[in-house]
């Protein structure tokens, strides 16, 4: 199996271009550990796509949306992240958020280096992180990070060295939570670009099943694409290669098929079929029948009775 690329690009670059904002504030640690903190404001947008770097994330959810979730190898999280939770990432490891409105928060970067901060026989519990912890409730990162914001922001030579001993003991606080306490993972896609192959099939089983008990109705994509857990530019694109043709084309030919089947029943007339099949108009539908079967609803219909 091949190994996974890393991306280049350090996490606060990643994050600068995810967020498409630079930090409000930010706090180094010495070069030896190379351990960063950030703080973000990120204003209303509905996803955020984190490309995989080479640092274990943490990021701390602090205020704002108190709805965010991710998208997992099933679809998006029936979990949130709320104010007070914190998320861990792996190292290599993309993730994507799906927010409802503006979000406060800040992220905690573990590179390699961070190890220096444990010493020899410590660490990899967090540095080498497996799986995705999502939305954990901690209090005591939420306050640590707060104070940190504080110390970071003052000058003095004191408050620079209590802000290394916080991030110290909060670095210490994060493994032993990590290592002593058992969390149920979140499974992330681990594609570096676009949604993952695997579990299409069950993904867009529930869609057609969607659109199926939904025929009568003005379907909507963004709904559809909710459904699969996908943002609606990657469900167009994959949902138009997984089938073959795009959402919109799929839902006239369902609805057509449907029409079909209803047509042959001298108890529908065409006006009735029209509406039952969510099209806006009887016209609207014979147009689109014509287009998909190359005859109009009448003309199939009297080609039926013609036929039996």
């Amino acid at each position: 199996m091949n190994a996974i690329p890393v991306c280049s690009n350090s996490a606060f670059e990643v994050y600068t271009n995810a967020c498409r904002t630079s930090p409000m504030l930010e706090h180094r640690d010495k070069p030896s550990t190379g351990i960063s903190l950030y703080r973000w404001d990120l204003k209303p947008i509905k996803e955020v796509r984190i490309p995989r770097n080479g640092e274990v994330t943490v990021a701390v959810h602090l205020g704002g949306d108190s709805r965010v979730r991710v998208f997992t190898e099933n679809g998006i999280s029936e979990q949130y992240s709320r104010p007070g939770d914190i998320t861990l990432v792996p190292s290599g490891q993309p993730i994507k958020y799906l927010i409802d409105g503006s979000v406060d928060f800040a992220t905690i970067h573990f590179p390699a280096s961070a190890a220096n901060i444990f010493g020899k026989n410590f660490g990899d519990d967090l540095l080498k992180l497996r799986h995705c912890l999502f939305a954990v409730r901690d209090d005591y990162v939420i306050a640590s990070v707060k104070s940190l914001f504080n110390l970071v922001n003052s000058p003095s030579l004191l408050s620079k060295r209590s802000a290394r001993s916080a991030l110290e003991s909060l670095s210490w606080h994060l493994l032993r939570r990590v290592s002593e306490e058992a969390f149920e993972p979140v499974l992330l896609p681990d594609q570096s670009s676009g949604m993952p192959s695997r579990n299409e099939a069950r993904r867009f089983s529930m869609v057609v099943a969607e659109i199926q008990l939904r025929l009568d109705q003005q379907l909507k994509i963004g709904d559809l694409a909710d459904v699969a857990g996908m943002g609606r530019t990657a469900f167009c694109e994959q949902f138009t290669k997984y089938f073959g043709k795009s959402p919109h084309r799929y839902i006239v030919e369902q609805r057509i098929s449907k029409a079909k089947q209803l047509l042959r029943e001298s108890s529908f007339n065409i006006t009735d079929i029209a509406y039952e099949l969510g099209f806006s108009s009887a016209s609207h539908f014979s147009a689109s029948f014509k287009s998909t079967t190359g005859m109009t609803p009448r003309e199939f219909q009297l080609n039926q009775k013609l036929g039996a």
